[in-house]
């Protein structure tokens, strides 16, 4: 182990059980959920075929890419450099792990490799098989099987969502065959805390958590949120002053819209104070004049940074920043997104997000929908919907769980009504607009400025 105990002093009862039924049986195919020594495990089963299998032997570990197969050739090799009775024993290169005393071999394959046909494999070791999104190397080593009458199969994986994928079928195949020990685990790793995995819980979709943390197979697709916890972000707001404070803006110029959203840091809790809308027309794109000019009076006002997404508002945020505004970038890469959403959802699900009565802002709650893909989970709105003011809300909200904002304690937070009219009183008047004739402040219109 990376602490220096041997495996069988610390090894738990379920996974000896593993280990006894892989060498009763041909082929292996063992789901387990994440933390539970998938890859260590497959690492543990290449070294004993390495050094105590036949002679010879061609053994080949299979991932998803070449970045989760260096984890397992890692793993292999730190397995040979780590044990005082290994040590030395192997010759370990930047491809390749051979034992001269036994003349067997180890390698890397991934699933996005060129062709793997006219290999003679012993040992195939698949790592991680419900990531894989191609089945081309899985054929080629699966149909080389019958060129070693001993060639064995072992698949370590986490459960998937895709039925029509090569992970269902192959896990079909080791259910129902005879000559495969199947094993489908939950949670049993007792050296994963339970705090640790209610935190998990908390903050990852429903079926993102099943599929990973229980491995449960699910469906692809499903709601964001529950309609309680949405409700629940509308309900009584704090009284005291906050601290942290952030503007998220999200840019959108015909089809979606721009928002910005100021959100503070209340006493712990997520409280939404200001949203301002603009819509664009048919033929008519929004006025990023107009968003510069309003932008800098909300980000002067409160003494706050802009969060922002640089795809459509790096030359906004240039004239900005010209102007003395703190703007920060977050760009949508896909990890980014889901990290935005997994602290939005934290903040919901903790019933720390704070927002007065917004019907648009609900809806679009409401109409947020997960995908799982190939490249992990997404969370989108449904066709036809947007989610403009959620993600303004998310940037402004990621930035204060970041502490990553200025602080400021001489503005006010919008606890009343009658606060909040004051304050957009306020506002209107220094971009010149005549408040008697303007929205209420938390008018729900999806065309026109909400405060």
């Amino acid at each position: 182990m990376e602490d220096g105990r041997p495996l069988g002093d610390v090894i738990e009862p379920w996974q000896r059980d593993d280990f006894v039924a892989l060498d009763a049986h041909k082929h292996g195919y063992l789901e387990r959920p994440r933390g539970h020594d998938k890859t260590g495990c497959a690492g543990t089963e290449a070294v004993c075929d390495l050094v105590l299998g036949p002679k010879g032997q061609r053994i080949y570990g299979c991932a998803v890419d070449a970045e989760q197969g260096e984890i397992l050739y890692e793993d292999v090799a730190q397995k040979f450099l780590r044990s005082p009775v290994l040590r030395g024993s192997a010759k370990i290169g930047k491809r390749e792990i051979v034992v001269p005393a036994t003349g067997s071999r180890f390698r890397i394959l991934t699933s996005d490799a060129p062709s793997a046909y006219g290999l003679r494999p012993d040992r195939i070791i698949l790592d991680e098989l419900a990531e894989w999104q191609r089945r081309d190397l899985w054929d080629a080593l699966y149909t080389a099987t019958g060129k070693r009458p001993n060639c064995r199969v072992l698949c370590i994986s986490v459960a998937g969502w895709d039925k029509s994928s090569i992970a269902w079928e192959v896990r079909e195949i080791a259910r129902t065959e005879k000559d495969w020990y199947f094993a489908a685990r939950g949670a049993c790793a007792g050296w994963i805390s339970s705090e640790w995995r209610e935190q998990q819980r908390r903050t990852l979709p429903p079926h993102v958590f099943a599929r990973l943390h229980e491995a449960r197979w699910v469906d692809g697709v499903g709601a964001f949120l529950t309609a309680e916890e949405v409700d629940a972000v509308f309900s009584e707001l704090p009284e005291s002053q906050g601290s942290a404070v952030a503007v998220g803006l999200d840019i959108g110029l015909s089809r979606d819209r721009t928002v910005a959203a100021v959100v503070r840091n209340v006493d712990g809790l997520i409280v939404i104070e200001y949203l301002v809308t603009w819509a664009g027309r048919p033929g008519r794109k929004v006025d990023l004049e107009d968003v510069e000019r309003e932008v800098k009076v909300l980000a002067d006002r409160f003494g706050a940074p802009v969060y922002f997404d640089p795809y459509q508002g790096i030359h906004l945020a240039q004239r900005l920043q010209r102007q003395g505004v703190q703007m920060v970038e977050f760009p949508f890469t896909a990890e980014n997104r889901r990290q935005l959403f997994t602290t939005l959802l934290d903040h919901v699900r903790t019933r720390r997000l704070r927002s007065h009565p917004h019907e648009e802002l609900r809806r679009e709650l409401l109409g947020l929908e997960v995908t799982q893909t190939a490249a992990g989970w997404r969370v989108d709105h449904k066709t036809g919907r947007f989610d403009d003011h959620v993600i303004a809300v998310a940037l402004g909200a990621q930035a204060i769980a970041g502490e990553r904002v200025a602080l400021s304690s001489d503005h006010f937070v919008i606890g009343t009504r009658a606060a909040a009219v004051a304050a957009r009183d306020a506002h209107l008047a220094e971009l010149g607009f005549d408040s008697a004739n303007s929205p209420d402040p938390w008018d729900s219109s999806p065309w026109g400025r909400d405060f």
